[in-house]
């Protein structure tokens, strides 16, 4: 019996393991400027985009504003403007961005097939809402 409870614990630990080195080894998330942001979004440089709702309190130049955490990823390209591509794919990085979403950056980014809304199951609203108070 203890030798079954010996061999379950490792195998837990080892997959803890290896979940843990795959979280590590995961590609870098560049945070992006609005203006960043703005400049892919204007290129059409955006492979795929999620808003996540609902905004939270900013400030852009000194002004308090509502930004929304927009998280996805872009194609990259080289000097010249050209998308890189690896293998015949286009390489793309992950971004995530705080933003003031304008009515037109809001049009601009819905019309697109790879736009997706995201916003929190109202049980993790009210949990996050209460461990902000505790802070």
């Amino acid at each position: 019996m203890k030798l079954v409870m010996t061999i379950i614990s490792l195998a837990l630990l080892v997959l803890i393991a290896i979940g843990l080195v795959a979280i590590r080894s995961s590609p870098q998330v560049q945070t992006l400027s609005p203006a960043e942001f703005m400049a892919l979004a204007q290129s059409n440089l955006l492979s795929s985009v999620r808003v996540h709702h609902p905004a939270k309190p900013g400030r852009v130049d000194g002004v308090p504003v509502m930004l929304h955490e927009v998280r996805g990823t872009f194609y990259q390209t080289d000097p010249a403007g050209q998308i890189l591509k690896m293998q015949g794919m286009a390489k793309e990085s992950s971004f995530t961005a705080r933003v003031l979403l304008t009515l037109e950056l809001e049009e601009m980014l819905t019309t697109r097939t790879n736009f997706s809304a995201v916003s929190p199951h109202p049980l993790v609203q009210t949990l996050s809402k209460w461990f902000d108070r505790l802070k």
